[in-house]
C-alpha cells in the first residue's frame, strides 16, 4: 500500500540513527551517514507533500494551468533529486531534444511528479543492477502527435503500460503493486501517475535517448490558442 511505501524513508532514518549511535565510527563515516540521513528525510517529506498535492487535486479536480518552460521544470526536479541520487551513486541528467515553445501545465504538480518518479527509478535501478555508478535522465522531446513527452528514463526494469494498468487496479489492495520494483519505489510512481492524470495524461511507457522510462504528455501553450 502507499502508506507502507511512504513510511520507508522514516525507517531508513531510524536505521541511520541506530548506526550513528554505534561506537567506533570514524568522523568521515559519521559525516556520510549524516548526509544520507538528511537526503532520505528530504525525499520522504517531498513524497508526502506530493501525495497531499495529489489528493487535493483529486478533490478539486481543477488546476491552474500556466505557460512554463520545460527546461525550468526539468532542472528544478533534477536539483531536488541530486542529494538523494548521490546516495545511490546516480548522476541526474537533464536532456531536451529539439527546441520548442513553453508548455501548458501546472508547474508545481509537474515538478513534483518528476521528482517522485525520479526518486523511484533511482532506487529501483540501483537495486536491480549492481554497478559502480548509474545515470537517470529527466527528458523531454516532441512526440509524433505534436505534444511534448516528458518523463524520467533509466535502465530500471519492470515498468510498462501493462504493469502500470495492473498497479492502478491494485492500489489499496496489494502490498507491492509493482512486483519487479524494490520496496519503497511503488509510491513515487503511483503518486506521479495521479498528478499527471489530473493535469493532462497519465504516465505511460516511453523511450528517450535509447533509455526506457515513464512519461506524460503536455501540450505547447500556443496549441491551445487554436483549440
Amino acid at each position: 500500500e502507499l502508506s507502507d511505501d511512504l513510511s520507508l524513508p522514516l525507517l531508513q532514518i531510524k536505521t541511520t540513527l541506530e548506526v550513528l549511535g554505534a561506537r567506533g565510527l570514524s568522523p568521515e563515516k559519521v559525516r556520510l551517514q549524516s548526509v544520507s540521513l538528511k537526503s532520505n528525510a528530504e525525499n520522504g517529506l517531498q513524497l508526502i507533500e506530493a501525495y497531499r498535492m495529489a489528493l487535493h487535486t483529486d478533490e478539486t479536480s481543477m488546476l491552474d494551468l500556466e505557460s512554463v518552460a520545460m527546461a525550468a521544470v526539468l532542472n528544478e526536479a533534477a536539483h531536488q533529486l541530486e542529494p538523494y541520487a548521490k546516495n545511490y551513486a546516480t548522476k541526474m541528467e537533464v536532456d531536451i531534444i529539439g527546441r520548442f515553445a513553453p508548455v501548458l501545465a501546472h508547474k508545481a504538480s509537474l515538478v513534483a511528479a518528476l521528482q517522485c518518479l525520479g526518486a523511484s527509478l533511482v532506487r529501483a535501478q540501483a537495486a536491480q543492477r549492481k554497478r559502480k555508478n548509474y545515470r537517470v535522465i529527466l527528458g523531454a522531446h516532441r512526440s509524433t502527435d505534436g505534444l511534448i513527452t516528458t518523463g524520467v528514463f533509466s535502465n530500471a526494469r519492470g515498468l510498462s503500460d501493462q504493469t502500470l494498468r495492473a498497479a492502478r487496479g491494485l492500489v489499496g489492495r496489494a502490498r507491492q503493486p509493482f512486483p519487479a520494483l524494490p520496496a519503497g519505489s511503488a509510491s513515487g510512481v503511483l503518486i506521479a501517475d495521479m498528478l499527471c492524470s489530473a493535469m493532462w495524461q497519465p504516465l505511460r511507457q516511453a523511450a528517450h535517448r535509447q533509455m526506457s522510462g515513464l512519461a506524460t504528455a503536455v501540450p505547447l501553450s500556443k496549441q491551445l490558442q487554436f483549440m
